[in-house]
């Protein structure tokens, strides 16, 4: 080196040698300085002075704290003499004082001729190169963390910031990048990944792998795995928004109410058990953890070579397991590693007394209710074990003893009696609970209420799809409702005898707290009676409905304990204080609880939707096998869900479940028969008698006896036996959406007159005759029937005819039996059989306007689909019956025509255009309907269009009300969650089984409608 650079150096520290390395392997202190990277005393004023001291110290045998004394003196010096040279502009200045023109020329003192200043020195303020600038502060910062933070102590074991951050030492310092903010996560992201690529690039079967596939892949630590589409996707339908699974929910095809008795609620694309499914919020790497199968048994010693190549296989999935689950390896015949507490904790984030609550050990040991004594049981043993609460899972059906904690010779903690199978179940166990947030015995009473739901279907304990049905279930409810883990488990399988952590058992937390009578509630086995006179059996009673929250009446408890007698098994069993009926009995009210209904009503419901097999069902609680893919039948799960969705639907629309059960005819009331009632049948009789069209009033119309041919004309038999009847009343004529039925009738008569010989101006002349006379005949029969139903149901005039035909009754239909009723004497309390015939006749039809006036159909809305009763359904055929099909579909009719505000000719003449009443070209008719529903849905075309492509049936049409209300809630989840049509329908396409790139593209819709 020249000696030229390093002159100012030298005189820092004493002379020495000047060979470059000495004998003690030192060097001299101007080659340490260049060892060290400094060229001048600035650059080590820069530094700590502890950092240079120690630094040198390890090159040279230089004092350093001199050495840097020195420096700092130097560098003082030279800022002072550069700063001197700056001070003075060196022009002298005129101390005269300037008078006359002179003095106007300002050339005396001032700043810029007393100093010399160099502008290029200065910035504005704010400025990237600024000394308080951002860019300033980070560069201080960072060489902060270097020289001072990072040199401070000679630590060996310091990550340091070029191993945290080794993008900073390349990062450009410029306006962009120093002005624009961006997310620490992103930043994190980018690190992380770099670091992670760099990693992966040294492993063989990663290398063309991208970061999202390496994290969803990963098992350990638990925290993975990770599916960055599948979070993309649960953060964006967060808070209000419907999420995966309940979409398919919301935009299902068909309702319970138009499928009554079915499992297709939820089902779309898949069948509602993957809505379920998906309702967990599990990824699907999480559900394969979950489902995966069960670990092969340690193999024992081969004894033939069949045997070695099979152990071979079941050794390598089991060393194969550990690894990638447990990052441990796995030796068959040694110890293994997870053995140790200090082990099992580092690998699964664990605490030790989170390790005690999964091994339902210690300070989490359960015990049992003394109040259900072993009669009481039917399933389960009344010994409290870990096995019986709190573990059950883990522990599996092996007759070896339970999981627990010891310590060996040397006082290390170790779990015990663990086997493969129990690691397996152990890492399923602890995940299951990070990712439902829920304490460990509470998760693993609702996991065996599952599995010992399927009962013979499942006696290997293993987690089934129905584990994730459950869980998706409980999931939604516990969003909307107030309902915890152990009570969602009774509805499935029973309430637990058992705790832990100081809580009640859930029997005694029902039925025994607080203590309202002398005794406890307890299960022994013992019977009772529902109607009884002894004083323990009415204890018992009493007991049962307070903890039910029951009155003790016919119309409350009755039912409930009815139900469970009669449909708990293949036969009707008396009723026993033991578990299983008790439980019964409780999951019946608490399903009614949850949904804010009394138990009667929640039965009633139940009965509605599904009869007497969803009663069973909910009695019995049990599901249907998981590995039938089948089997579509309902089980418990599916009920709740379709609860949810009628008691949603009532409380919409103001109803109660009362009301639509007599409204649809399914509950009769027995009201008294008033006598005004009765006065007012037998004022109708007397004025229909008057108004009848007897042959002594037709013969006053003076007809023809005979036609041109001489042949006798039977003008009241074969001519008008079609238009009246023997009693002379006017039959009601084939329904059709002609309103007037002047012409209707008109076009009926001509048909009959039409086959008689007669001159055509005579035949003509009969016919205005007879027209009249039949026209007179109808409207004084509809009046009167008009006047009836205003007064009993106070249906409007206009509609009297179509509600009549819909309740399929007519003017004659009604008015004949109450004439046959009344021919011998007038109508008297008590009732004849004709006469309560007539009083039932006339109730439908009460019934039937009082749905009507709820339901506000026009007379045109109703005949319409009286005539078309496939409008509103593909099932519906004529006559139009009023079921909940028929009704829900009426109201959502309804709904439609209120909230849209256009004219109901406009709704129906869509309809119209849809079925092809009005003449199209196919090609176009899929785009003109859709044009038309947009038009009055709110909707784009293009997206009644997308929408509707996915009813294939009838060539991309809606056809039907049923088809219309699905595009208008389709539209609905449009709006809240800002998913356009065939996003929403690759949503609720998303399975465990999809493609990633379908996850994706789902990932990505569902977070660019939320910006």
């Amino acid at each position: 080196m020249t000696d030229q650079p390093f002159s100012l150096l030298r005189n820092l520290a004493k002379s020495e040698p000047s060979s470059a390395e000495r004998t003690d392997g030192k060097l001299t202190f101007v080659d340490a300085l260049q060892e060290m990277g400094i060229t001048s005393v600035f650059d080590i004023v820069r530094r700590a002075k502890p950092a240079f001291v120690r630094e040198l110290a390890r090159l040279s045998d230089a004092n350093g704290a001199l050495a840097y004394e020195n420096a700092r003196c130097y560098a003082t010096q030279i800022v002072r003499l550069y700063r001197n040279q700056l001070v003075s502009s060196g022009r002298t200045q005129t101390i005269t004082r300037r008078t006359g023109v002179r003095s106007l020329v300002d050339i005396g003192p001032s700043f810029p001729n007393l100093f010399k200043e160099n502008w290029d020195l200065f910035c504005k303020v704010g400025a990237i190169e600024a000394k308080d600038s951002p860019a300033a502060y980070l560069t201080s910062l960072y060489r902060f963390a270097l020289e001072e933070l990072e040199n401070s102590t000679p630590e060996t074991n310091r990550i340091r910031l070029d191993d945290r951050r080794p993008d900073l030492k390349d990062l450009l310092i410029d306006q962009q990048n120093t002005f624009t903010p961006v997310p620490t996560l992103q930043i994190v992201n980018q690190v992380l990944t770099k670091a992670i690529d760099a990693y992966v690039d040294t492993v063989e079967g990663d290398k063309d792998k991208t970061i999202y596939q390496l994290v969803a892949e990963k098992k350990h630590p638990f925290l993975f795995p990770y599916n960055f589409h599948h979070q993309q996707i649960t953060l964006g339908l967060g808070g209000k928004k419907p999420r995966l699974g309940e979409l398919s929910y919301r935009v299902s095809l068909e309702v319970p109410a138009t499928t009554a008795g079915t499992s297709a609620y939820g089902a779309l694309q898949h069948n509602s058990a993957i809505a379920q499914v998906m309702m967990s919020g599990f990824s699907p790497e999480q559900q394969a953890i979950v489902l995966a199968p069960a670990l092969p048994l340690e193999p024992p010693p081969a004894k033939t070579v069949d045997d070695v190549q099979d152990d071979q296989e079941d050794l390598l999935t089991i060393t194969r397991f550990f690894k990638t689950h447990y990052g441990v390896s796995y030796i068959q015949g040694a110890a293994n590693a997870l053995d140790s507490l200090k082990v099992f904790i580092e690998k699964t984030g664990l605490n030790s007394n989170e390790v005690e609550a999964v091994l339902a050990v210690h300070n989490h040991a359960p015990y049992g209710s003394p109040n259900v004594l072993s009669a009481g049981h039917n399933a389960i043993e009344p010994q409290a074990s870990a096995v019986k609460y709190g573990a059950c899972y883990v522990n599996g059906p092996s007759d070896q003893q339970p999981l627990g904690l010891s310590r060996d010779d040397k006082g290390n903690a170790r779990l015990i009696n663990t086997s493969v199978d129990r690691f397996d179940r152990l890492q399923r166990m602890i995940r299951l609970q990070r990712w439902m947030d829920i304490p460990f015995s509470e998760l693993d009473t609702l996991i065996m209420a599952v599995i010992r739901s399927e009962g013979a279907e499942n006696t290997a304990a293993i987690l089934t799809q129905n584990v994730l049905r459950a869980l998706g279930t409980y999931r939604y409810l516990r969003s909307r409702y107030t309902l915890e883990p152990e009570e969602f488990a009774a509805f499935l399988h029973g309430l637990s005898a058992y705790a832990n952590d100081g809580h009640l058992p859930m029997f005694d937390k029902v039925f025994n707290n607080p203590s309202l009578f002398d005794t406890p509630l307890v299960l022994n086995g013992s019977r009772f009676y529902l109607n009884s006179t002894d004083s323990n059996n009415n204890r018992t009673l009493a007991q049962i409905c307070a903890g039910l929250q029951l009155p003790l009446t016919q119309d409350d408890l009755w039912p409930i304990a009815m139900d469970t007698r009669e449909l708990i098994g293949a036969a009707p069993q008396d009723l026993i204080r033991n578990s299983s009926m008790i439980s019964s009995m409780y999951r019946q009210t608490r399903i009614a609880s949850v949904f804010g209904l009394a138990a009667k009503d929640s039965r009633a419901l139940v009965d509605l939707l599904g009869g007497e097999s969803y009663r069973k069902k909910v009695v019995t609680g049990k599901l249907r096998a998981a590995a039938d893919d089948t089997n579509v039948e309902p089980d418990i799960l599916d009920i709740l869900m379709q609860l949810d969705w009628a008691v949603t639907w009532l409380k919409d629309t103001g109803r109660d479940v009362a009301t639509l059960r007599r409204q649809l005819g399914i509950d009769s009331t027995q009201a008294a028969i008033p006598q005004s009632l009765i006065d007012q049948l037998n004022q109708l009789a007397t004025e229909t008698r008057d108004a009848a069209l007897t042959a002594a009033k037709l013969d006053l119309l003076n007809l023809p006896a005979k036609d041109n041919a001489g042949t006798a004309i039977d003008w009241s038999g074969n001519v008008l036996k079609t238009l009246i009847d023997a009693s002379g009343l006017v039959m009601a004529q084939a329904l059709s959406l002609l309103d007037d039925q002047t012409l209707v009738i008109a076009a009926a008569l001509e048909a009959k007159l039409k086959p008689i010989n007669l001159e055509e101006s005579e035949k003509a002349e009969v016919t205005t005759r007879l027209l009249e006379f039949i026209l007179k005949g109808y409207f004084v029969q509809h009046r009167l029937m008009e006047g009836l139903l205003q007064t009993n149901a106070g249906l409007p005039l206009d509609r009297s005819e179509t509600v009549m035909r819909w309740a399929g009754s007519s003017a004659d239909t009604f008015l004949g039996p109450l004439l046959s009723a009344t021919a011998d004497a007038p109508l008297s309390l008590p009732l004849s059989a004709p006469g309560l015939a007539v009083i039932d006749a006339l109730m439908t039809l009460v019934r039937y306007a009082e749905a009507n006036q709820q339901l506000g159909l026009s007379a045109q809305a109703l005949r319409t689909f009286l005539v078309y009763p496939q409008w509103l359904h593909a099932t519906l055929k004529t006559p139009l019956e009023l079921s909940l099909t028929s009704f829900y579909l009426l109201d959502r009719y309804r709904d439609w025509r209120d909230s849209g505000g256009h004219p109901e000719t406009a709704l129906l003449g869509y309809l119209s255009r849809a079925n092809g009443l009005e003449t199209a070209r196919a090609s176009e008719l899929a785009q003109l309907c859709a044009n038309l529903l947009a038009a009055l849905s709110g909707w784009s075309a293009s997206e009644v269009l997308t929408a509707s492509a996915f009813l294939t049936a009838h060539g991309g049409i809606a056809i039907s009300m049923h088809e219309v209300d699905w595009i208008n809630r389709m539209h609905s989840t449009n709006a809240l969650t800002g998913l356009a049509a065939n996003q929403i329908l690759n949503a609720t396409n998303l399975t465990s089984d999809s493609e990633p790139e379908l996850w994706k593209n789902v990932g990505i819709a569902v977070m660019a409608a939320n910006r």
